[in-house]
């Protein structure tokens, strides 16, 4: 067993370790937007890039968004987007959600024809679940095949490659080993993951992908921590937004919330959105607003607000050494 004074010596030792591993400087061009246009309130499209002069209560000011990037589970988008001489909208990054007949490759090139900035695509969502609990339920063999004729003909052309994005469960693991193995002359220049947990399972989770993939940087595509109480959310997304910041081996990532809190799925209170349509507090923060006072249910935030920068910052360091020692051990 390891004394009280061995334990503080290994932290201090993990603590500078980590450091080496995080930048000077946050990085907000990381930041992404996961969002699917909903049937009932199309409206909501408009909220994610408006600005406080046009209105929208909590929307951060002009040239102040923190959004680049854009996906929506498609191969083309239902949002305004970024084409390479054009500085509105955002990058769109198409993704081929399952197995089946797809016209995903043409719908790339047609994208790229036409001048849109597509540098990057995302392959299958989830496919080590089924379809009933949201995956894409494709067996790795499917992948592969469906891989080698739909993907990786667009790395010849200038486009980056993200490999399949598995749950963050043993299974998912299973899955995606399985799959590099049968997919050995596949390109894979980044990679998705998924995380629903707290923070100290979140930088365990990177660590051990990071060390999987030492080549590839790392994208969190579903992000969040799924049925929490406010504050608990809260802290939790102002803790991990500057830790994925300065995390150099990060490339990008998206918070999972680009909904209203009555449709949400992943509870109300990691939602952007409240049941009006109305930035929250935390949808406020992720587009770089100063915060909006409106909690999902409507009503007034009360305690709510951003954690001082030295309990974040000593949180930070906290969770990192605890992922990186359970690796350890």
């Amino acid at each position: 067993m390891i004394g009280n004074i061995g334990l503080r010596l290994i932290q201090l030792c993990l603590l500078l370790a980590t450091a080496t591993q995080l930048s000077a400087t946050q990085n907000p061009s990381k930041r992404g937007l996961v969002h699917v246009r909903s049937e009932e309130h199309p409206e909501d499209d408009e909220i994610w890039l408006k600005t406080a002069g046009d209105g929208a209560h909590g929307a951060p000011q002009e040239g102040a968004n923190t959004l680049r990037w854009y996906y929506n589970y498609m191969s083309t988008p239902t949002f305004p987007v970024k084409k390479e001489r054009d500085d509105t909208g955002l990058e769109f990054v198409p993704m081929l959600w399952g197995y089946h007949a797809n016209s995903f490759l043409n719908d790339v090139r047609k994208l790229k024809a036409e001048g849109y900035m597509i540098n990057y695509v995302l392959g299958f969502n989830e496919p080590d679940m089924s379809n009933d609990v949201g995956g894409s339920g494709v067996s790795p063999e499917q992948a592969a095949l469906s891989w080698r004729s739909d993907i990786q003909p667009l790395r010849q052309e200038g486009v980056k490659l993200g490999a399949p994005a598995v749950a963050s469960t043993e299974q998912g693991r299973i899955w995606l080993e399985q799959f590099v193995e049968l997919c050995a002359n596949c390109t894979f220049d980044f990679i998705p993951l998924h995380w629903y947990g707290d923070f100290q399972g979140l930088a365990s989770h990177l660590g051990y992908y990071h060390a999987w993939f030492p080549n590839a940087t790392l994208w969190l595509t579903e992000l969040g921590f799924a049925h929490q109480e406010l504050d608990v959310t809260q802290e939790f997304f102002n803790v991990t937004m500057e830790y994925l910041d300065r995390l150099e081996y990060v490339e990008r990532y998206a918070w999972f919330g680009s909904f209203r809190s009555s449709v949400s799925n992943v509870g109300p209170n990691a939602a952007m959105l409240n049941e009006d349509g109305q930035l929250t507090d935390i949808g406020s923060w992720y587009l770089g607003g100063n915060g909006s006072g409106i909690v999902p249910s409507g009503q007034d935030s009360g305690t709510s607000g951003t954690p001082g920068r030295l309990r974040v910052q000593a949180l930070q360091w906290a969770f990192a050494a605890f992922a990186v020692f359970s690796a350890l051990v």
